[in-house]
């Protein structure tokens, strides 16, 4: 199972996977991620990455900018 949401409802999230974790045979584990939401990059870098404008919110994920080419977009 993975669930995304905002860093206001890690601990509501937390509880609900670990009273679902009872529902499924054998171990389960809950992972909290490093990475930003649902996309690919570390928080660190998120906030690093959208301050240079090489991040653009695309609907409920982001588009990475490279630093070559033309930036005129």
């Amino acid at each position: 199972m993975s669930i995304c949401t905002t860093v206001q409802n890690k601990e509501r999230v937390i509880e609900a996977l670990r009273r679902a974790k009872f529902k499924f045979p054998g171990r389960q584990k809950i992972h909290v991620s490093k990475k930003r939401g649902c996309i690919k990059v570390n928080v660190d870098e998120f906030e690093n990455m959208e301050a240079e404008k090489g991040l653009i919110r695309d609907g409920c994920g982001v588009r990475y900018i490279p630093n070559h080419g033309p930036r005129d977009k």
